[in-house]
């Protein structure tokens, strides 16, 4: 079986923690949250946790953009449910950020997913990638 999150993966404390309630069209056919919902919940996680710091997250301002995302499912998410998920910092670029989740359904207590993402700082209208902004390194060093 193939891990999607990395050996790279820190296991210290989460630079950042958000609950999240499943909704009732988070569900699918089969009558758990479709594999999309997923990877909605690691990004509000992380625009939380960039806006939480006053950064700008949409244009004219330099914006995240994905270079890639991944998830490994443990365990299906019904509702109702609470999901905790828990944002890492991985490795630091100049202009890129290695992002680790650990989805957990709080009434199990039980981890339900893991994934990744790559985020990029990009300007819109530059059509190119910029440095991060020091607060996310500050954040991703403590």
């Amino acid at each position: 079986m193939i891990r999607v999150v990395s050996d790279d993966a820190p296991h210290g404390a989460p630079v950042f923690t958000t609950v999240i309630p499943v909704r009732w069209g988070d569900m699918d056919a089969e009558g758990h949250v479709n594999n999309t919902g997923y990877f909605r919940f690691m990004e509000e996680t992380r625009m939380r946790w960039v806006s939480g710091m006053g950064l700008p997250t949409q244009p004219p301002h330099p914006v995240i953009v994905l270079l890639n995302a991944a998830c490994h499912y443990t365990r299906p998410l019904d509702y109702p449910a609470t999901v905790e998920v828990a944002l890492h910092a991985g490795r630091v670029g100049r202009s890129s950020l290695q992002t680790h989740y650990v989805l957990r359904h709080v009434e199990a207590g039980a981890v339900c997913a893991e994934g990744y993402a790559t985020l990029v700082w990009y300007d819109m209208t530059q059509q190119k990638a910029v440095p991060l902004p020091d607060s996310i390194r500050a954040a991703c060093a403590a």
